[in-house]
């Protein structure tokens, strides 16, 4: 998986999520965790079986009321405009393959 240069990459990451992703067994769910540079917090993406995605944020000043369910559309510009958070997410994953 590359990291994210075009949108067509979020579309990639997406179809691959399981790849990248954390497992949580309690919740049933992948999940990546990423810093949200717009807040100065954390932002979480979900993925559920049946391939529905959550986002929830929270951070020092701020947290979600709850999980934001997003098509994928609205899940593609989250993550686009997100992207060099994410990326190095990738990275870390990438070296982790290498290794």
């Amino acid at each position: 998986m590359n990291i994210i240069k075009r949108k067509t990459d979020v579309e990639t990451l997406l179809k691959n999520f399981e790849q990248i992703a954390e497992f949580d067994q309690i919740g049933q769910k992948h999940y990546i965790v990423f810093d949200d540079t717009e807040k100065e917090g954390q932002c979480t993406v979900m993925k559920y079986q049946g391939a529905s995605f959550s986002v929830h944020c929270k951070g020092a000043s701020y947290c979600d009321d709850q999980e934001k369910y997003l098509d994928d559309r609205a899940l593609i510009g989250f993550l686009w405009k997100r992207r060099k958070a994410v990326n190095m997410i990738l990275r870390e994953a990438l070296k982790e393959k290498v290794s």
